[in-house]
């Protein structure tokens, strides 16, 4: 399943509507009782108990908050059953504490569902970026680094970047390989020394 950058909502469909609809759409053969069910648990899953009759909203209608309807795309995308979600930027529009929440949810999705979830996510704040298992960075076109999070610390010290005590890693990485912020021979020099940990 893949959840776009931007939300693709109907305004004027609730929380719990949204759902009934998915599962309609993505699971037909469930009956009225398992549906309602599965809604159920969707709802309170992704923390939306307490929004499952407000609308989505949008610039005219009011509703959801930005998070919230986060929160509902990634249900949505649920409803199919993937074993791979893919999401294109779950983090941006909302606030850093919503960000926290939402990655600790797709953790906790992860681990307990069997779900592979991709992120692409340009710049993680330190809280985010602890929850991640693996992390791949990209510089111009190619892979910079492919391995555990917790490992790349390790992995740019070793090829004399270490990042600052207190720093947080990831910004430290991502204006290490970027051309626009680092000098370019070190930035093809980082992508050049690529390994995988």
């Amino acid at each position: 399943a893949y959840v776009q950058q931007f939300d693709t909502l109907w305004a004027s469909l609730s929380v719990h509507d949204h759902l009934v609809y998915a599962m309609d759409l993505y699971q037909p053969g469930l009956d009225a009782k398992a549906r309602a069910a599965a809604v159920a648990r969707l709802i309170s899953e992704v923390g939306l108990e307490e929004s499952r009759h407000t609308r989505a909203g949008n610039e005219f209608q009011r509703g959801l908050s930005g998070g919230n309807k986060r929160r509902l795309s990634i249900a949505v995308a649920l409803a199919k059953q993937p074993s791979i979600l893919f999401l294109d930027e779950p983090t941006s529009g909302v606030d850093s504490a919503s960000a926290v929440m939402i990655m600790s949810f797709l953790a906790r999705m992860a681990a307990s569902s069997d779900l592979a979830a991709v992120c692409t996510i340009h710049q993680p704040p330190a809280s985010v970026f602890a929850g991640f298992d693996n992390a791949m960075i990209l510089s111009m076109g190619r892979v910079a680094y492919f391995g555990k999070a917790a490992a790349m610390g390790t992995y740019f010290a070793s090829i004399d970047a270490p990042p600052p005590a207190g720093t947080n890693l990831a910004e430290f990485v991502l204006d290490l390989v970027n051309k626009d912020f680092a000098d370019v021979d070190g930035v093809e020099r980082t992508r050049c020394r690529y390994t995988k940990w």
